[in-house]
């Protein structure tokens, strides 16, 4: 079985708690030393799935297999996994190097090698020198990285992060998504890692399992997923999208406030007359003061607010009761200013066409109402 050590699958997997259910049938393959993602907002099932490859909670139905082997019953403790938990769950009465080395003792490793193993996995984190310091004495980011150290000093087959860098400021948790990503690749440890935030996911994983409602809405690489979104869902929550609802024509959509659409990278198939959504991404939104000549995919609006975020310049443009959102690199902008009068206007290969099964979603804001699991 060494061929398989760190494969992950998961084969029909239910989930129910009550009336609810969490997870649905869901199908999934992960392979050795892979870094995959499992995204999405709150209540889509991502946590729960986790919980259940880690032992905390059982399948209703399905298999689960690990490094070629069922582990349906099979306690947490028993298990080639660990798990870093948001809250890091630290001893506060240990020290670094004992919080690390609990585990260890708890398995019965011997205590001659303990310490060189202790050592080791301080080391991988950076941590050797504060590994006599309790929990208190340490910062966020300093807990975080004792925590991976405790986890991995087992060289499980597979490591479980669950929200792990949630509790970090904005700056720290970019600088630990690398330090993470480059311990993955140089232990080969096959990573799942658990987030509602698409840009960590982007940045850190090989592929990206994007959840909604129990099930796997899509499974990709960071690159697929955002320039090939299969559905409405996945457009909107990987990176930032601009919708109209309307009626599907033959060239692309005529949108309830009467623009019309030519789009030629229809994601989905939607026959004509049909209701159907459009979406064009920000960055793909050019602005000019004058009417573009090719009349396609053109709006007027005007400029309602002006933001500045570092190399870019994000455009709020007011257009039929409705805002879109541009966002433009500042060194190729045209500078428009608060209530300049604008033309909106895009490519046909910029405008993304699904159904409209999901407008629901993805004209609100679809978390309110999920419970977390």
């Amino acid at each position: 079985m060494s061929g398989d050590r760190g494969a992950v699958e998961l084969e029909g997997v239910t989930k129910r708690f009550g009336s609810m259910v969490a997870v649905d049938s869901v199908n999934l393959s992960v392979k050795p030393g892979e870094f995959l993602s499992l995204l999405g907002p709150s209540g889509c099932g991502k946590t729960t799935t986790l919980r259940m490859l880690a032992g905390f909670e059982q399948p209703d139905s399905g298999f689960i297999r690990i490094s070629g082997e069922y582990v349906q019953g099979v306690p947490p403790y028993k298990r080639d996994v660990n798990t870093v938990f948001q809250h890091y769950a630290l001893f506060p009465h240990m020290t670094v190097a004992e919080n690390v080395a609990y585990g260890l003792r708890q398995k019965g490793v011997p205590k001659s090698e303990i310490a060189a193993k202790v050592a080791e996995a301080l080391d991988m984190v950076q941590m050797s020198k504060l590994a006599e310091r309790k929990p208190r004495q340490m910062s966020g980011g300093q807990q975080q990285r004792v925590a991976v150290a405790r986890a991995l000093v087992n060289r499980p087959s597979v490591l479980l992060l669950d929200e792990p860098l949630g509790a970090l400021d904005r700056k720290l948790r970019e600088e630990m998504q690398i330090e993470l990503k480059l311990l993955q690749s140089r232990l080969g440890i096959t990573f799942i890692f658990v987030t509602h935030d698409q840009e960590e996911a982007m940045s850190m994983s090989d592929r990206i399992a994007i959840m909604l409602d129990g099930h796997i809405e899509q499974l990709g690489e960071p690159e697929t997923v955002y320039e090939h979104p299969s559905s409405a869902f996945v457009a909107g929550f990987i990176g930032r999208n601009n919708f109209w609802q309307g009626v599907a024509t033959e060239h692309g959509i005529r949108a309830d406030d009467g623009t019309e659409f030519v789009a030629s990278r229809p994601e989905e198939d939607v026959p004509n007359g049909q209701p159907a959504l459009a979406a064009v991404r920000p960055e793909c939104i050019n602005l000019s003061a004058e009417r573009p000549a090719d009349s396609n995919n053109v709006t007027a609006g005007v400029v309602a607010g002006v933001s500045h975020f570092g190399d870019v310049l994000q455009y709020v443009v007011s257009v039929k009761d409705r805002d879109l959102l541009v966002l433009t690199p500042r060194a190729h902008a045209a500078r428009f200013q608060q209530d300049d009068n604008v033309f909106c206007h895009w490519s046909a290969d910029d405008v993304y066409l699904f159904s409209a099964r999901q407008a629901d979603i993805v004209m609100t804001d679809g978390d309110e109402e999920i419970h977390d699991n």
